[in-house]
């Protein structure tokens, strides 16, 4: 899916992560037996956000980035599409509506970017005629 918008200025792909691979802080578990266990955040045995963060031009987590950047390197322009990732932090479960509040936003976004893009094609092609 993603090469079908390599020519696109935006890129709408949000993740939601949930589970204990994705925290963002330290939480307390309590298990059934009475026992509590603490779960830390930086334990590299059980936190997974590095990879996903690395494989996403190291981009902030929790932030829209559905407007692709731009990186000018040397005589080159770079153009990164990244995927908006979304963690609760907690490790606990989306709930339908903050799941929908991001996406709505990544599709205003996106409506937003499409909308320029035909702004400038009809400018463009108006002052071509002229």
């Amino acid at each position: 899916m993603a090469n079908f918008m390599l020519n696109e200025s935006h890129f709408p792909y949000v993740v939601f992560l949930a589970g204990s691979n994705f925290l963002t802080q330290n939480v307390s578990i309590k298990r059934p037996d009475g026992r509590e266990i603490k779960l830390e955040y930086k334990s590299g045995s059980l936190n997974r956000l590095d990879r996903l963060t690395a494989a996403n031009y190291g981009l902030p987590i929790n932030t829209n980035l559905c407007k692709n950047k731009f990186v000018q390197y040397g005589d080159k322009l770079l153009m990164l599409q990244a995927a908006s990732i979304y963690t609760t932090g907690t490790g606990r479960r989306w709930t339908t509506g903050e799941m929908f509040e991001i996406m709505l936003e990544i599709a205003q976004t996106s409506l937003q970017v499409l909308g320029s893009d035909v702004f400038e094609q009809l400018t463009q092609t108006k002052n071509k005629g002229n």
